[in-house]
C-alpha cells in the first residue's frame, strides 16, 4: 500500500506549491502581462462624387410640311408650282424636291414658329427639275400623285396613275375597283370584256366570296349586282342587256 501512498502524496504537494506560488503573485500584486486585443482600424466609407450633369445645347426646331392644294405649269417643261396651304406664321418656307427616274417628290417644308394668331393662308412656290418632268408623275403630301395631262395637271389615280391603260380589263382598273369595296384580299376576276366585268371579291379574311357584275362607266367599273349562285339570272334580273356569253358558264362563287 505504501506505493500508492507515495505518488498521491507528491501530486498533492506539487499541486500545494503551484496553489502558493499563485497565492504569494497576488499578495505581492505583481503584475502580469495579458495579450492585447489587436488594434483595429475603423473601415473607410467610400464617398461617392455625384456625377456631373451635362445639358446638350438644343438643336434647331424640326420642319413642318405644307399641305399640297393643286400643282400647276411653270414657264417651262422642267419646272412646275406647287400651291399650297402655309401658316402665316411660318419661318423660312422652301421647297424640297427629289427626282428619280419615274417620278418626282415634291413638297414645301418650313420651320414652324410659335403664335396662337398664326393663320393659314394661300401661296404658291415654283419649283425646277434637272430633266424635263415629261411623263413622270409629281408626289406630294407623302402619297398624292399628280401628272402633266393635256389641258394642264390633274391629280392622279392611285391605281391607274396618270396615264390610265387603254385595255380595261387591265389589273391597275381591277385594282380600283377592289379598292373602292374595301376588300382585304384579291379577288378572282371571272370575266371581262372593254364594257363588262365579272368579279369575284374577296373582302374579309375566312368569308365567302362575293360575286360582283360591273359595267364600264368612262374611267372606271360600276358595280350594278350581285350574284350568289353561277350562271346568269341574279345579273340578267337587274341588267337584261349583259352578254350571257360572260355568264352562262360561271359556278358559283366560291
Amino acid at each position: 500500500m505504501a506505493k500508492f501512498v507515495r505518488p498521491a502524496l507528491w501530486t498533492v504537494g506539487v499541486l500545494a506549491a503551484g496553489g502558493f506560488v499563485f497565492w504569494l503573485l497576488l499578495a505581492l500584486n505583481i503584475p502580469y502581462k495579458s495579450t492585447a486585443a489587436p488594434d483595429t482600424t475603423p473601415g473607410t466609407v467610400p464617398v461617392t462624387t455625384p456625377a456631373s450633369t451635362t445639358v446638350l445645347p438644343s438643336g434647331p426646331p424640326s420642319e413642318g410640311t405644307a399641305y399640297v392644294t393643286d400643282v400647276r405649269p411653270g414657264p417651262d417643261d422642267h419646272s412646275a408650282v406647287l400651291h399650297v396651304n402655309l401658316p402665316t406664321c411660318a419661318d423660312a418656307p422652301h421647297t424640297q424636291v427629289t427626282e428619280a427616274g419615274d417620278r418626282i417628290d415634291a413638297g414645301v417644308r418650313y420651320r414652324p414658329r410659335p403664335d396662337p394668331d398664326c393663320k393659314q393662308a394661300s401661296a404658291d412656290f415654283p419649283f425646277r427639275t434637272a430633266a424635263p418632268i415629261g411623263e413622270r408623275p409629281v408626289i406630294v403630301n407623302d402619297a398624292e400623285s399628280w401628272g402633266l395631262v393635256s389641258g394642264g395637271w390633274k391629280r392622279c389615280d392611285r391605281y391607274v396613275g396618270c396615264h390610265p391603260p387603254a385595255d380595261h380589263c387591265d389589273p391597275a382598273y381591277v385594282g380600283q375597283l377592289e379598292f373602292s369595296a374595301e376588300a382585304e384580299f384579291p379577288g378572282t376576276t371571272r370575266a371581262c370584256d372593254q364594257n363588262w366585268l365579272v368579279h369575284d371579291l374577296q373582302r374579309h379574311s375566312g368569308q365567302a366570296a362575293t360575286r360582283v357584275a360591273y359595267r364600264w362607266a368612262g374611267s372606271f367599273w360600276e358595280s350594278f349586282a350581285g350574284a350568289k349562285g353561277g350562271g346568269c339570272a341574279e345579273i340578267l334580273a337587274v341588267e337584261p342587256k349583259f352578254p350571257t356569253a360572260l355568264c352562262e358558264h360561271l359556278s358559283p362563287p366560291g
